[in-house]
């Protein structure tokens, strides 16, 4: 029996045209912990990544309590500001929550998930916490990164925003890549679309494309 050959995707493979001089084209960080194929239709996550420590704005552990606090799988939330968040413990269970400029946001219980422009969960330890004690949270910029559409979610990448170029090994860590951006017709069958999506959300992520001047035949 002859063997069976399996043509991998070629990089640029989905286009059918693109705009002179590389002007459909933008060099981009490319994420989601995953390999992303040519011909992957994209979101851009924007915005900020929370880093949480013990301790206090100046990141030294000096808390009674040996509790910990962890952020959520998504830690910056609607209206999050850049800078520094704190989270002062008012007695053994409980911290008062302010923004980087000392508005008050609500308060932690321990045990409890928080969500009020950062998400965070702080658990209590074998050693009370007292009053005083204080968790830090910072919100940094971060770049816009390109990952595989996922309709689902709320960080931007449920909008189509871009289509990969060609192969990224984006699996153990963010890495470079080439995204194809507006002005350009490409083919719908070789588009790379997430598993399980719908006929009515690929629709409208063609439309979001359309609004970017990728025309999908």
């Amino acid at each position: 029996m002859p063997t069976l050959l399996t043509e991998n995707r070629h990089a640029g493979g989905f286009l059918v045209s693109e705009a002179r001089g590389h002007r459909s084209r933008d060099a981009v960080t490319m994420g989601g912990a995953t390999t992303i194929y040519a011909g992957t239709v994209l979101g851009v996550v924007l915005g900020g990544v929370a880093v949480a420590w013990p301790g206090n704005a100046a990141q030294e552990n000096t808390n009674t309590g040996n509790g910990t606090i962890a952020t959520a799988g998504t830690p910056v939330v609607t209206g999050a500001q850049l800078g520094m968040y704190s989270a002062i413990a008012t007695d053994a269970t409980h911290f008062a929550v302010t923004d980087p400029y000392g508005n008050s946001l609500g308060t932690a219980t321990a045990g409890s998930a928080f969500s009020n422009q950062i998400a965070f969960t702080i658990t209590a330890g074998g050693t009370a916490f007292v009053a005083g004690d204080e968790f830090s949270i910072e919100v940094e910029a971060i770049g816009a990164v390109y990952v595989p559409l996922n309709p689902s979610a709320s960080d931007g990448s449920q909008n189509a925003a871009a289509i990969s170029f060609g192969f990224v090994d984006a699996t153990p860590g963010d890495a470079p890549g080439t995204v194809i951006a507006r002005e350009a017709e490409v083919n719908a069958s070789e588009l790379v679309w997430p598993t399980g999506i719908t006929a009515a959300q690929t629709s409208t992520a063609l439309a979001q494309l359309l609004s970017n001047e990728i025309v999908a035949r």
